[in-house]
């Protein structure tokens, strides 16, 4: 019921909204067309793009993508844990995150994206967003919260949404008091601190500040891998934060240094190694993977010319191994995810491998046939998602990699997603895949 009002709150304000030159309001025409992470990013690119010269347009595109960014499929962003591979289910997901599409991401980045139009209302988005739920966490788990972005949203509200009439009546100081009571995670510790540290307060107001948060930390109650996440590389100045975690002795077994308080109490505790998907471990899996290996180096071991991939010894592996692909369903891996990510990387080295020519243009098509029937567009969206990115990141820095064709093949599918990416990467420019950076 909730996200059904949500799409008619923001179809309404939609119908509202001035119209754009073009192509632009045909990207806003689209992005409602498309799942709601999508759209929520693409009118945020629109927003921050430089090209949208009118403060009320910026202001109405950011409006809308802060109403569709609650709707996403991902709550809250997560982040793997160092050593964790990313040949692993793992490892895509964390990839995925890190175009931070989630509603916590999106709405905060909507929320900065307002600072600099309108301070007023972008106090009044924050404190519309809900306070984030966090899913108890396992050991086995190798994915932690990230909520950083909403805290630097955080920053910039209380730093310039509010008067110097409503400063002179420490309402920004309570502001912030308020989301330091509401602190029910390890994960927003260290975030909430740097928040604090930043905030343009005199220093009798930080040191109250502070004194709310240090009273906060000792009864947290949470899981052991969210304790954990404050001990993974934290920030310089955090060693107040990090010594309290490790006191406890909460946190993962081997997520603490040796010695520490913290680590003597988790040897007491069952081995807790984080339990992870690899990829490539079914038969069909790791012949597909030896295989393919063959078809760029060959039984030697070195990397094929050119010459060596057009002799007719060459082509014959590779028809074989095109049936074969053909032939590979889920039904032999351990998850829809884990087969659609390896598949993925088997169509991505052959667009690479293939010299261009009608055989690389078949490729092509049959990756976009297969990222568009498969059912985890609707189960993992932009896991889904990163693997097109990929593709198209690639391409571009591969030698002859023709991106124009990947842009066309995408346009022709249909599919409201790959449109919407094509018509952003023709005004914008493409958006990097999480692999290239996690970060905005």
């Amino acid at each position: 019921m909730r996200c059904s009002l949500i799409f008619l709150i923001v179809a309404v304000a939609a119908a509202d909204s001035p119209k754009l030159p073009e192509p632009y309001q045909s990207v806003v025409d689209l992005s409602h067309a498309a799942p709601p992470e999508f759209g929520a990013d693409a009118l945020l690119r629109l927003a921050e793009s430089g090209k949208i010269a009118d403060k009320d347009a910026r202001r109405d595109l950011i409006e809308q993508a802060f109403g569709l960014g609650a709707s996403a499929k991902f709550p809250i962003r997560k982040r793997h844990l160092p050593g964790t591979t990313l040949d692993s289910r793992a490892g895509s997901l964390s990839q995925a995150y890190g175009l931070k599409l989630d509603a916590l991401s999106l709405q905060s980045r909507a929320v900065s994206d307002m600072v600099p139009i309108d301070p007023a209302e972008a106090r009044k988005l924050i404190q519309e967003i809900p306070p984030p739920v966090f899913e108890p966490l396992s050991c086995d788990d190798a994915l932690f919260y990230d909520v950083s972005d909403f805290y630097q949203a955080l920053t910039a509200v209380v730093n310039n949404g509010f008067s110097a009439q409503e400063r002179a009546k420490e309402e920004h100081v309570n502001f912030l008091m308020g989301y330091i009571g509401q602190v029910s995670s390890p994960a927003q510790l260290i975030p909430l601190a740097q928040t604090i540290q930043n905030a343009s307060v005199t220093n009798d107001q930080r040191e109250v500040l502070w004194t709310r948060f240090n009273a906060a930390v000792p009864n947290l109650q949470s899981d052991d891998r969210s304790f954990s996440a404050v001990l993974v590389d934290p920030p310089a100045g955090m060693d107040s934060i990090v010594s309290a975690v490790r006191q406890r002795g909460a946190g993962c077994k081997n997520d603490a240094p040796a010695g520490s308080a913290a680590a003597n109490v988790q040897a007491r505790k069952a081995d807790s190694t984080p339990k992870v998907e690899a990829y490539w471990q079914s038969a069909e899996a790791k012949r597909m993977m030896d295989d393919g290996k063959k078809l760029r180096y060959g039984e030697a071991g070195r990397i094929l010319t050119e010459a060596d991939r057009a002799t007719p010894e060459w082509q014959q592996q590779l028809t074989d191994y095109l049936s074969a692909l053909a032939g590979w369903s889920s039904s032999t891996e351990k998850s829809e995810a884990g087969y659609y990510n390896e598949k993925c990387t088997v169509y991505i080295a052959l667009v690479e491998l293939i010299p261009p020519g009608p055989q690389r243009d078949k490729m092509l098509e049959a990756f976009v046939d297969f990222i568009s029937n498969s059912p985890l567009q609707q189960q993992s969206p932009v896991e889904w998602y990163n693997q097109a990115s990929f593709m198209l990141e690639r391409v571009r820095g591969t030698r002859d990699g023709e991106p124009a064709k990947v842009r066309e093949a995408f346009e022709r599918s249909g599919n409201p997603v790959l449109v919407l990416e094509t018509a952003l990467d023709k005004i914008l420019g493409v958006r990097p895949p999480a692999w290239v950076s996690g970060t905005r």
